[in-house]
């Protein structure tokens, strides 16, 4: 009997089959989770957003009418900033919406509280080259 193959061969067959299990793995991994450019994305569903922003527990939204346009000296100070737009960005319908999300401001805009109006009740951002009020809307129970 060789001893050469009947002793090493286990250890060598199981680091042999670990070493391919991880680069298959591997590879595996790095393909689901990247996306070649200009190919198609995994959204299956498309989302129709409102003009909103979420500040905290509070949507504040732009419209449904016609939104009310302001001026500059109607701005006060800074109230938030927004952190995340989610057109373009979230497909999943049952998205739970959080602080700072705003549907089509980008990142790092600025929510300015309005001059004479609670920010509980009305705040402000620039959208389009305009200065467009979000009025606050109760939160569904």
């Amino acid at each position: 009997m060789d001893r050469r193959y009947s002793a090493g061969l286990p250890g060598v067959l199981s680091r042999w089959m670990a070493t391919k299990v991880v680069v298959a793995l591997g590879a595996f991994l790095f393909t689901a989770a990247c996306q070649l450019p200009g190919s198609s994305s995994s959204c299956t569903a498309q989302i129709d957003w409102v003009n909103f922003i979420q500040i905290g527990s509070t949507q504040y939204v732009a419209g449904p009418q016609a939104p009310i346009v302001l001026q500059e000296n109607d701005l006060g100070s800074v109230y938030a900033h927004v952190r995340y737009k989610v057109s373009g960005n979230v497909c999943d319908p049952n998205y739970r919406l959080k602080d700072g999300d705003a549907a089509f401001l980008d990142p790092g805009t600025p929510i300015y509280q309005v001059n004479g109006q609670p920010p509980r009740q009305q705040l402000a951002a620039r959208f389009k080259g305009s200065i467009v009020v979000y009025g606050a809307i109760s939160p569904v129970s």
